[in-house]
């Protein structure tokens, strides 16, 4: 009985060592896919970003004290641990306690200062703001209580009893920061969707992006279950043997939380790739095409010429000269005269290059004809 007991907590051990490993790898490269996002594709990487990346070196601390426990009888029962592995598994629970607390805060800042990039209204800034301070000061609190349930700390792991000091009640301690965590989780998590619902876009866009800043739900399920682990080993009459839960549902709330932070910020990487995909199915198709006319000798038609070259500035008569400088594409307007000679079209679509971005307009109105937000074109 007592090795199949003594098995199940190795496997249990082993399955929270492996699930906070690879959590933690998969959290790693998100993070660098955003700051590559923002640092090298949008050129503009904000507080929030360098938040989440502060977020991601205290999750690899958390896994880091994982590890250490591990080695020192995680999830073995306190029957046939050592003092010294009790002691050091104690410590190591200490210093766990510290950066996940630090680490929730890092989060819920790196989303709030999102927010203040899309904070269009005063009042949805100015709550946003206080929700910062908030989570600041409770963040603070938790980690002074923390290093103070013990007078001296080190009689937290003092069992000889020889230590004199008091302790306060981590039960008490527990229930009271993991509640108040789950209560901002959910603040954050709806603070902007009366914003995103004012904002002048398709109604598909909103969707969209009221679905993006949802996946902050996965995270406060697991902090609800999260709750019901530390219900579990603060009750436990062999804390020690019921310790994994606790520290298995930590490091997947920490890193899903990384995750619905960071995966909106890579939307423009995304579209970007999109959009080069597509350009390149309609250059092949385009090339196709042209081949195929070629191939069968027909004569092309001004309907497939295209500007090869920057075009050049209309004639006095308000139509663009023979020598504009057209090639192959279709623009839909006069074909060729009897003699051959090429028409140009009374209205193309040209493209001007300024500072780095292509904005496609149309010759007389000047009408911006490209969709997407001028931080997003290539």
């Amino acid at each position: 009985m007592a090795q199949g007991h003594t098995a199940r907590s190795v496997a249990s051990r082993d399955a929270c060592t492996g699930v906070a490993t690879t959590f933690t790898i998969i959290s790693f490269l998100i993070v660098a896919l955003r700051l590559y996002t923002r640092s090298v594709y949008l050129r503009k990487p904000g507080t929030d970003d360098y938040a989440m990346v502060a977020a991601l070196i205290f999750t690899i601390g958390y896994l880091a004290c994982i590890w250490v426990i591990r080695f020192a009888g995680m999830g073995l029962s306190g029957t046939v641990l050592s003092v010294r592995q009790m002691e050091d598994q104690l410590k190591a629970v200490v210093a766990i306690e510290v950066i996940y607390y630090l680490s929730v805060f890092l989060i819920k800042l790196s989303i709030c200062f999102c927010y203040l990039r899309i904070a269009a209204v005063k009042s949805f800034e100015r709550m946003t703001k206080y929700t910062i301070y908030f989570v600041s000061v409770f963040c603070g609190i938790c980690i002074i209580c923390t290093l103070a349930q013990c007078v001296p700390l080190h009689k937290l792991w003092d069992f000889t009893g020889t230590v004199q000091g008091t302790c306060i009640n981590t039960t008490a301690l527990f229930y009271a920061t993991s509640s108040i965590n789950i209560l901002t989780d959910f603040w954050i998590l709806f603070l902007p969707v009366r914003t995103l619902l004012k904002i002048q876009r398709p109604q598909h866009e909103k969707l969209a992006l009221i679905v993006v800043f949802s996946l902050g739900v996965f995270s406060c399920i697991a902090s609800i279950v999260r709750l019901h682990s530390i219900h579990i080993y603060t009750e436990s009459d062999d804390p020690f043997y019921d310790s994994v839960p606790v520290n298995l549902w930590s490091m997947v709330e920490v890193n899903i939380g990384i995750w619905c932070a960071s995966i909106p910020a890579l939307k423009a990487l995304v579209s970007r790739n999109q959009r080069e995909a597509r350009s390149h199915k309609k250059t092949a198709a385009s090339s196709m095409y042209r081949d195929s006319k070629y191939a069968n000798g027909t004569r092309l038609s001004v309907d497939e010429v295209v500007p090869c070259n920057e075009p050049t500035s209309p004639t006095d008569d308000g139509r663009r000269g023979a020598d504009s400088g057209f090639g192959m594409m279709s623009l839909g307007s006069k074909r060729a005269s009897e003699d051959g000679t090429v028409q140009a079209p009374d209205h193309v679509a040209r493209k001007n290059s300024n500072a780095g971005s292509s904005v496609w307009t149309d010759p007389e109105s000047e009408v911006d004809l490209y969709r997407l937000p001028a931080d997003e074109r290539v």
